[in-house]
């Protein structure tokens, strides 16, 4: 995707930047993601301890969400891009080490504090310097660097698992680490005037509440987090393995391949964004999350799975890089507050998700746990479908300067 718009806007270097971290972050996430719900397995507990392992460190970020929208406001996100980074390797790493269930849980939970840190310092810098223009593109251009991580993390996960079921972990430390020294290097230091601190406050939570993109922002992201993340990451490896008796590295061979059809999708979902409008792209989004996410588990061979894993991957494009810039169009970098509560409402769709998810596996069956987050994605398109059908143009904040200048 090119760095410049049609009227030569060019993208700033920390979009570049971020989106080269994130390419390294997912790298490693997706080499450990197949191989985790399989690796909690062998401690020998039930599908609803596993979706707890999973949920764990949503929890904790969800609780340092606070902390993490205090600490914006008087350390530089470029620090904080740093030091999140840093901490979630120090928990892959002792996650390897794990020779217990509640060691591995209590590893995989305090990785949510640097995960929250790393996540609302992004967002924050991401929003205060791109232009409302280009806003729809520079997240597909961030997003992108997750997706082509995601990508060819699983595949290179089928190997790195034939090492150990441990090994995962101790590269998922390695690749984080990378993407700390990656921030360290290459994204410029912010003045002390571009700082959260320095700035004139944003409206507050309760107003932005009272906006109704923004409520419509945080209901698709907690719907999206919770099927995207929550519950396909749970339900998709063991359904792999238990209905079609494939190894877990064809897991990895599905995630990696519906990476592909997200990572084509993301520069146009991107340009849609900015040119149809977010309700469009959002609303597509959406129902089609929904309607592939529901059937998944009804796939009779691999293949079919795999198509539908593609079309859901489709739809997640579109709804995480519309969702995002529609967040970026109400929300000011200088208001912590509403952009940690932006992630914490995902995480509580993490947290919950696949404990629903789990449950319902034990319970119902894996067509229940995905049939309730179709559900919600739908939810989340009713509320889409009530915004405005004509968007105003939106223009950055006044008091916002730009962090960087290039």
């Amino acid at each position: 995707m090119s760095a410049l718009d049609p009227d030569g806007t060019r993208l700033p270097l920390s979009v570049w930047v971020l989106s080269l971290v994130g390419f390294f972050v997912a790298l490693g996430f997706g080499v450990m993601a197949p191989v985790l719900p399989i690796y909690a397995r062998l401690f020998g507990v039930s599908s609803f301890l596993v979706g707890l392992i999973m949920a764990s460190l949503s929890v904790v970020r969800l609780l340092s969400g606070p902390g993490s929208s205090w600490l914006l406001r008087h350390v530089s996100p470029r620090e904080l891009v740093i030091v999140g980074n840093l901490l979630v390797a120090v928990s892959s790493f002792m996650m390897g080490m794990a020779d217990s269930y509640f060691s591995l849980l209590l590893w995989r939970a305090m990785g949510g504090v640097g995960s929250a840190v790393y996540g609302v310092a992004s967002l924050a810098l991401v929003f205060a310097s791109t232009p409302p223009q280009l806003r729809g593109r520079a997240n597909s251009m961030v997003g992108g660097g997750f997706v082509l991580g995601a990508m060819a993390g699983p595949a290179l996960g089928g190997l790195v698992s034939s090492i150990s079921m441990r090994a995962p972990f101790f590269f998922y430390a390695v690749t984080l680490t990378l993407a700390g020294l990656m921030a360290a290097f290459f994204i410029p230091r912010l003045p002390r005037t571009a700082r959260s601190a320095d700035r004139p406050a944003g409206p507050s939570l309760r107003e932005l509440l009272r906006d109704r993109r923004y409520v419509t922002a945080l209901a698709l992201n907690f719907a999206n987090v919770w099927q995207s993340y929550g519950v396909r990451n749970l339900v998709i490896p063991l359904f792999v393995v238990d209905a079609f008796g494939l190894s877990p590295a064809w897991t990895g061979v599905a995630f990696a391949i519906s990476a592909v059809a997200q990572a084509v999708c993301l520069p146009l979902s991107g340009w849609s964004t900015d040119k149809l409008g977010r309700r469009p792209t959002l609303l597509f989004g959406a129902l089609v999350t929904a309607g592939t996410g529901a059937f998944l588990t009804w796939s009779p061979s691999f293949p079919v799975l795999v198509a539908l894993m593609c079309l859901f991957a489709a739809g997640a494009s579109a709804l995480g890089t519309a969702g995002q810039t529609l967040l970026a169009d109400v929300v000011p970098p200088s208001s912590s507050g509403a952009l940690a509560a932006y992630q914490m409402v995902g995480d509580g769709g993490q947290i919950i998700g696949p404990l629903v998810a789990g449950a319902l596996l034990d319970l119902v069956s894996a067509e229940a746990a995905l049939a309730v987050g179709s559900g919600l994605l739908l939810l989340g398109a009713v509320l889409t479908w009530r915004l405005p059908r004509t968007e105003p143009p939106v223009s950055p904040p006044a008091a916002e300067p730009a962090p960087e200048s290039d």
